[in-house]
């Protein structure tokens, strides 16, 4: 049924000028006398609304006389006096007025194109509180759009333009706000009695729909309200309290709220099956972590597959278990940086024990030849010096070994830690693991500390055996492998 379609059939007249709001459609037009319609239209013209809408029509002529039909009225006025006097090319002007009211879960929309502008227009506040105004007695409803071809439909809601439609809701919505009150608190309930699954659009997806953008918001904004602890609006602000393993505190301005379905995935797990207050608590502590390393409004797949993953360990009894694993995880990583920082005792140990027998080596021929000679010549001979710098040279070649021996154990540690971060990506989130782990810091610094450590210690070593070298050839005239090598250097160039 296309009303105003009828209309300008009716009045025989091309422009109609059409203002349709939320509950009210205001339309005019003009027409002379002579095409002003018998008294029969005009009542087929009142049929064509719904008697849970009231229609108003004023008829005005040129000299200000009113007259005003409605659809709740039996009986007609006389047209008559409204005409008399005037020529049939006088002017009338009309005005239409409808005022719309919810019956029988049934709501009217007369020109869906203006309906749709004027709610698309108004502030969020305003089209929470239309709604749940609507929905204040009922359990579902069905909008009767009349002028265009609308089919789609919410767990709630139906915008139909057949009348014969039959629209079944899937579940009861009295007894989801009854859980949703029972489990969070949203000061403004008996404001804002609505919940998400009013605003979820089902079935085929149409792209065209102007309301998916508007209603996909909504939704978001109501599974914040429900899986948050404590929730108000406050004007235009959306106030969000999370209170988890940490307390959280977020104010948005509803219009800048964006759609994000994971908010409406975490609210549909915690109000289908199970306990949702407990729910709610394990989705809290998961949020709360996460959220000191991202925005609220970003959560993404990993949280909400980390709330499913607590709250399985919680039903299976394994809470205490669940502690004893951040336990173990901090033991496992005092326990690295422990065994990194060995890694530089160590060799600060080797490094000792090869000193040691070097010049112990070294005094040991020293003191042999001491007592029968004075000369340096005759202590280091050029047999001694040969042997002194064999051994000086498997010295660097075990400095060396051992660099490359602490490389690959830190190598391999970093491995094992690395590899004991993954194991834990089926159980804890990120933001779980990075809170665990202390964002590596221990380990990096500890790390850091110990290459700067055996590249120090490396290097004296290094240092001090080229030194003895250097220093036993200096006070000789023997001559080892090392004075002729930088012969041979310096003759060839």
């Amino acid at each position: 049924m296309k009303l105003f379609s009828e209309i300008k059939r009716i009045f025989q007249c091309e422009e109609l000028c059409i203002s349709e709001r939320r509950s009210t459609v205001e339309a005019s037009l003009t027409t002379t006398i002579q095409r002003l319609p018998d008294i029969s239209n005009i009542e087929l013209i009142c049929s064509l609304v719904p008697l849970r809408d009231t229609l108003t029509m004023s008829f005005k002529n040129d000299s200000n006389d009113i007259l005003s039909v409605s659809n709740k009225l039996m009986i007609m006025p006389d047209f008559a006096r409204l005409t008399e006097g005037m020529t049939q090319n006088d002017n009338i002007e009309i005005r239409i007025q409808i005022d719309k009211t919810v019956s029988a879960n049934k709501f009217s929309i007369y020109n869906f194109d203006t309906f749709s502008e004027d709610l698309l227009r108004i502030p969020m506040v305003d089209i929470l509180k239309w709604f749940s105004e609507l929905f204040s007695s009922y359990e579902y409803l069905v909008f009767e759009v009349f002028d265009s071809n609308i089919s789609f439909s919410s767990e709630t809601m139906a915008f139909v333009s057949n009348e014969s439609s039959v629209f079944s809701p899937s579940f009861t919505r009295s007894q989801r706000l009854r859980v949703c009150k029972e489990t969070a608190y949203f000061y403004n309930m008996n404001t804002f009695e609505v919940i998400p699954e009013d605003f979820v659009i089902e079935g085929i997806e149409q792209n065209d729909n102007c309301f998916r953008p508007l209603f996909e918001k909504l939704a978001t904004i109501l599974s914040l309200i429900y899986v948050a602890s404590s929730a108000s609006i406050v004007e235009t602000a959306l106030n969000i309290q999370i209170n988890g393993q940490r307390a959280i505190t977020h104010s948005f301005d509803l219009e800048s709220i964006r759609k994000n379905p994971k908010w409406l995935s975490i609210y549909y797990w915690i109000y289908t099956d199970g306990n949702p207050t407990d729910k709610a608590l394990i989705a809290h502590n998961v949020i709360s972590l996460h959220c000191k390393y991202a925005d609220l409004l970003d959560i993404d797949e990993k949280v909400y597959d980390s709330i499913k993953s607590n709250y399985n360990l919680y039903l299976r009894n394994n809470v205490v278990h669940y502690l004893e694993l951040k336990k173990d995880i901090s033991k496992f990583i005092r326990d690295v940086v422990a065994q990194v920082g060995d890694y530089v005792v160590s060799t600060l140990n080797k490094f000792k024990t090869n000193l040691i027998a070097i010049f112990g080596f070294l005094f040991t021929v020293v003191l042999t030849k001491v007592g029968a000679t004075q000369r340096w010549d005759n202590i280091f001979s050029r047999d001694a010096i040969y042997i002194i710098e064999l051994v000086i040279i498997g010295s660097l070649v075990y400095l060396v070994i051992c660099f490359f021996e602490v490389r690959y154990k830190l190598k391999k540690t970093e491995q094992a830690y690395n590899a004991l971060k993954n194991n834990y990506e089926d159980i804890l989130s990120e933001a779980e693991i990075k809170e665990a782990f202390g964002k590596d810091k221990l380990f990096v610094d500890a790390e850091k500390s110990t290459r700067k450590g055996i590249f120090l210690w490396s290097a004296i070593w290094g240092v001090l055996l080229i030194a003895t070298i250097i220093i036993i050839e200096f006070i000789t005239s023997n001559r080892g492998v090392f004075s002729w090598l930088l012969q041979k250097i310096f003759v060839v160039n």
